[in-house]
């Protein structure tokens, strides 16, 4: 399970100036099960505020989500999510971390951490379970997150610049980890992230958003057999493809800008 459907979803904020920013307008999209769907676009054209409203974190000014069928109204068992910033409890353990969200489901404690362990062992992590978010290296942080998220079995994962703040070289690897994760557990991900080349290794289809108003400008198909290699010209073509893309979105805010006066 994991279907989404978004329809007509726009996003409105009043600045404290009075203002009104535009963040999304009138974005509609389908989602497969178990579908793997990334979400590029320029800084400030409305991804982590989509994927927040989906989350049931926000409220979208008009429009509607649903997962499954069931109309999103606020946060839910459904829907799982990891931040960039890991957001682990720094005073729980790793096994503490990932039982979190069973234990506020009221799941017993023996049986929240046998859960648990099935998925710190996914993420690679069982000789860990006792250590401390201190003491794990970015990498192995964003994998306790990970488990975190699906050891509430949510139907979809939504993943906000998840590896952002890592190395090229533990963010490779965990792209690895996450796609070997998603084949195992068959979960609908939606990916927001600001690397194309992230984003063509990952996904099934990419979502190209313009910039504020965030609106759905196109959306590619990643047609490449997994796994992928970023050397093959389709990899290399699809990659360049999404970059000028983006790049002429940025161009045409800064004339926009310039021609407002306000740069």
């Amino acid at each position: 399970m994991g279907r989404v459907e978004i329809s007509h979803i726009s996003r409105e904020f009043i600045k404290e100036d009075g203002d009104r920013v535009v963040a999304l307008s009138d974005i509609n999209l389908s989602i497969a099960d178990d579908e793997f769907v990334s979400f590029v676009g320029p800084s400030g054209c409305g991804k982590t505020t989509l994927l927040r409203i989906i989350a049931g974190l926000d409220k979208a000014s008009s429009g509607e989500v649903r997962v499954d069928g069931s109309l999103i109204t606020g946060p839910g068992q459904k829907v799982g999510m990891v931040f960039q910033e890991y957001s682990l409890f720094p005073w729980r353990s790793v096994l503490s971390n990932v039982a979190f969200g069973l234990q506020m489901r009221g799941i017993p404690k023996e049986e929240r951490q046998e859960i648990a362990r099935k998925y710190i062992s996914l993420v690679g992590l069982s000789q860990f379970e006792q250590s401390f978010p201190y003491e794990l290296s970015g990498g192995m942080r964003q994998r306790v997150a990970i488990a975190r998220a699906l050891a509430t079995d949510p139907d979809l994962l939504l993943m906000d610049e998840p590896f952002g703040a890592l190395d090229a070289q533990t963010r490779n690897h965990m792209q690895c980890e996450l796609l070997d994760i998603w084949e195992t557990k068959k979960k609908t991900i939606l990916f927001v992230t600001h690397s194309c080349d992230e984003a063509v290794f990952l996904s099934d289809r990419v979502v190209v958003l313009s910039p504020r108003p965030g609106v759905i400008r196109e959306i590619i198909n990643i047609p490449i057999s997994r796994p992928r290699d970023r050397t093959n010209k389709e990899f290399i073509d699809l990659r360049r493809c999404l970059l000028e893309m983006i790049d002429e979105e940025e161009r045409e805010e800064e004339r926009i800008k310039c021609k407002s006066g306000n740069l």
